[in-house]
């Protein structure tokens, strides 16, 4: 038998379980707060999105090449701010159209070249967050983190399946000019979830059990530019696959970032970051190593300019270099992600850029030149290419080509992406 009721959109009565379930309001103070707490539900903010992609990658190191069509839906609600409280939801669900024609490192399509995007559905993100203490917002449960550039911490959002991390949040913003960020993290969801992957993978966990304090501190104040100063403590513990692995991620590093442009008609842009890292709780190696960055360029008439170099060191010969696990790594040293870990001898990135807007499309062109630290290995070089527009004011289109030449490291591998975003 079928009870009548008075239809309510599902989103809004998602949002009202959630709420209601975290906040913990008995019956009583409901009655009291009833109209207050039902404007903070009924009145949030719902998302939602589609995310289609076509990546095809010919890497000479896999007989076949990868033609992956994967396409993204994500629907999040966030409510408006009752008693200093809030509650946000994200749910993704990855789906792969048509056969299984890439090695999506947890099947056994071994043959085809690699995307790492896998099928599955997961809780983004849910967390419920307290701005009740002046200049001060505390976050609980699984969120975004992108701290900076994301050169350390960030969430791998050019993948399918985002980077979010399990935790606590502090962000404080009482002194002038400057905002505090705390983390400490208990779990990094990474991207080759939900589900693990094939054994001998990166996506043999699709978690890293951590116990991460992540510090960064940023001031404004300066006239020239941003000046970031951060902390970054990671031990990883407990890795079901590979122990040794998870040791060796575990580091310290401390460091500093400086950005910023002079000028009004003629922009001239610069960064310069330093950073030390060195090996911290079970990490069975000892070992210091540097990261640097320099940067400079120029924004003129529509057309901006860079040269930089990016440096992460080996110590010595150790066959240790420095590493940024929890980074959006796509971000750097090429589209075509060749080097997601640092080789043994670490890294020189010497690279150029130059982007415009071309019939209202943002057209760039990236070259990178790859070379050790330690010893005299020329790893290869590679040209990005990308073309990006918004067509419509829900629809973004973009593409994206890779071309890594290889000498010294790894295969020659190409890559080509066509995306089309819709955002609701």
């Amino acid at each position: 038998m079928k009870i009548a009721v008075k239809k309510r959109p599902k989103y809004k009565l998602l949002a009202a379980a959630i709420s209601t379930a975290v906040f913990g309001f008995s019956g009583h103070a409901l009655a009291e707060e009833q109209v207050t707490l039902k404007d903070a539900i009924t009145d949030g903010k719902l998302d939602f999105s589609v995310r289609y992609r076509f990546e095809n990658v010919d890497d000479d190191g896999r007989p076949e090449e990868a033609h992956a069509s994967t396409v993204r839906a994500r629907i999040g609600y966030t409510t408006k701010t009752f008693s200093d409280f809030q509650v946000g939801i994200e749910l993704d669900h990855v789906e792969a159209l048509g056969g299984d024609n890439y090695d999506d490192l947890h099947g056994d399509t071994t043959d085809h070249a690699v995307v790492a995007d896998p099928e599955g559905t997961e809780v983004n993100q849910a967390w419920i967050s307290y701005s009740g203490i002046d200049d001060t917002t505390i976050k609980v449960g699984r969120q975004r983190i992108n701290l900076d550039n994301q050169r350390f911490i960030g969430g791998v959002g050019w993948r399918q399946n985002e980077q979010t991390y399990d935790g606590v949040t502090v962000v404080n913003t009482s002194l002038e000019d400057t905002t505090i960020v705390y983390a400490h993290v208990s779990n990094v969801n990474r991207i080759f979830g939900p589900n693990s992957g094939r054994a001998g993978t990166p996506a043999a966990d699709a978690n890293l059990d951590a116990d991460a304090n992540i510090l960064n501190v940023n001031y404004k104040g300066l006239g020239i530019g941003t000046l970031s100063a951060y902390a970054y403590l990671l031990d990883v513990d407990d890795h079901p696959v590979n122990h040794t692995l998870s040791d060796a991620l575990s580091t310290k590093t401390f460091g500093a970032r400086l950005t910023g442009s002079q000028g009004e008609e003629t922009k001239f842009l610069y960064t310069a970051e330093f950073a030390r890292q060195s090996d911290y709780k079970n990490n069975p190696a000892s070992f210091d190593a540097n990261y640097y960055n320099l940067e400079g360029g120029v924004k003129f008439k529509g057309i901006t300019a860079k040269l930089g170099l990016e440096v992460l060191e080996a110590d010595d010969d150790k066959g240790i270099a420095f590493s940024t696990p929890l980074a959006t790594l796509h971000k750097f040293q090429g589209f075509a992600d060749k080097f997601l870990s640092t080789p043994g001898t670490g890294i020189e990135d010497t690279y150029a850029s130059i982007f415009t807007k071309i019939f209202g499309a943002k057209v760039g062109i990236i070259y990178h030149d790859f070379e050790a630290d330690e010893g005299s290995a020329d790893y290869g070089d590679e040209i990005d290419l990308v073309i990006a527009k918004q067509v419509h004011k829900n629809v973004h289109v973009l593409l994206k080509y890779a071309n890594y030449n290889a000498d010294d490291f790894g295969t020659d591998t190409q890559k080509a992406w066509l995306q089309v975003l819709m955002k609701f």
